[in-house]
């Protein structure tokens, strides 16, 4: 089987994140997309919007994607749990592994817990933000979405989702997060 992997925080899921899906689906010769949602990125300190609620809103907008599945693998384990274990769960029922990542994580990819180990067990596809240079070595994503989950949680700017969706998840960040505007 080959898998690709797309982790993240979804805090919240917006259009990019869709738009990074539904180009992978065409770009990667793979048999299914697995979304796993973070119980807490390691390299932050809190999330908004807990996991089950997270996995909810995710099940909602990929409902009709017949390859992609929604992971709870992360969120079960009520910690940060590092890509590298991710990646090993997943490798015991793949031989081809992708793991999806935005562009913004390139900075700090070398500093991943085991990148090392990492860089054997997966192929890195990059999907672009702003200008950041994509790596000969990885496949790049060209998904360049002006949205993101920050900027969401700092504006409650819109979405780009199905409305009666984005009316529910911004009506949770209004109620569980205050905007720094």
């Amino acid at each position: 089987m080959r898998l690709a992997l797309f982790g993240g925080s979804f805090d919240p899921p917006h259009a990019g994140h869709v738009h990074i899906v539904t180009k992978a689906l065409e770009k990667l010769e793979i048999d299914t997309l697995v979304i796993v949602p973070a119980y807490l990125n390691p390299f932050k300190s809190s999330v908004v919007a807990s996991g089950s609620q997270r996995l909810a809103w995710l099940h909602e907008i990929f409902k009709s994607h017949q390859r992609v599945q929604i992971s709870d693998f992360e969120i079960v384990h009520n910690r940060s749990v590092y890509t590298i274990e991710t990646v090993q769960h997943f490798s015991r029922m793949a031989q081809t592994i992708y793991l999806i990542i935005g562009a913004d994580n390139l900075e700090k990819l070398s500093q991943w817990y085991h990148y090392e180990e990492l860089q054997k067990l997966v192929t890195f596809v990059v999907a672009t933000r702003n200008t950041v240079e994509i790596p000969d070595t990885m496949i790049k994503l060209d998904v360049d979405v002006p949205i993101s989950s920050t900027l969401f949680r700092e504006t409650l700017c819109p979405l780009g989702l199905e409305v009666t969706l984005e009316k529910e998840i911004t009506h949770y960040y209004k109620e569980h997060h205050e905007p720094t505007n």
